[in-house]
C-alpha cells in the first residue's frame, strides 16, 4: 500500500531556516533567505558618507559593496576588526556587514517555535537557540 506524503496544502509545518551569528558578543538571527553569503572579512576603505551607519566600501571580486556598521547600529562594541563578512540581501543591492569571528550557524526552526515580536519593528520574533532566547531581526528593516 502506498503512503501519501504531505502535500503543499497539508497542515505540515514548514521549516524556517535562520542564520545565527554575533556582533560585538550580541547574538542574533536573521532568515537565511536574507543572507547572500558569509566570507572572510577584508579591510574596507573608509569613505565620507551622509548615510547612517555606512562609512566604508569593500571590494569583493568585481563588486563594490557598502559596509553597514551593524555593531554601532545595535549599540554594541566590536572588540576586533577581523571576523567574517555577512552579505545581507537588501532591496538596493547587497551590503557587507562585519560580524564576530565565531562561524555563523544555520538553525532550523518551525514557525510555531518563533515567538512574534511587535509588528513593524526590526525584531520579527524571538527563537530559542541552544537554550538561549535569540532575537530574529528583519535585515531589510534593520539596514534601513
Amino acid at each position: 500500500m502506498l503512503k501519501a506524503s504531505p502535500g503543499p496544502s497539508s497542515k505540515a509545518s514548514k521549516i524556517v531556516s535562520l542564520v545565527v551569528f554575533s556582533v560585538g558578543g550580541y547574538r542574533l538571527a536573521v532568515k537565511a533567505g536574507d543572507v547572500g553569503g558569509v566570507w572572510p572579512w577584508t579591510a574596507p576603505s573608509s569613505i565620507p558618507s551622509g548615510t547612517p551607519f555606512i562609512a566604508a566600501l569593500m571590494r569583493r571580486g568585481q563588486d563594490v559593496l557598502p559596509v553597514y556598521d551593524l555593531a554601532s547600529r545595535l549599540g554594541v562594541r566590536k572588540e576586533r576588526s577581523d571576523g567574517f563578512c555577512l552579505i545581507a540581501k537588501h532591496p538596493d543591492g547587497p551590503v557587507a556587514v562585519c560580524i564576530d569571528d565565531e562561524m555563523p550557524a544555520l538553525h532550523l526552526s518551525t514557525p510555531e517555535a518563533l515567538h512574534p515580536a511587535e509588528p513593524g519593528g526590526e525584531i520579527e520574533a524571538t527563537c530559542r537557540v541552544d537554550g538561549v532566547e535569540v532575537p530574529v531581526y528583519a535585515l531589510s528593516r534593520l539596514l534601513g
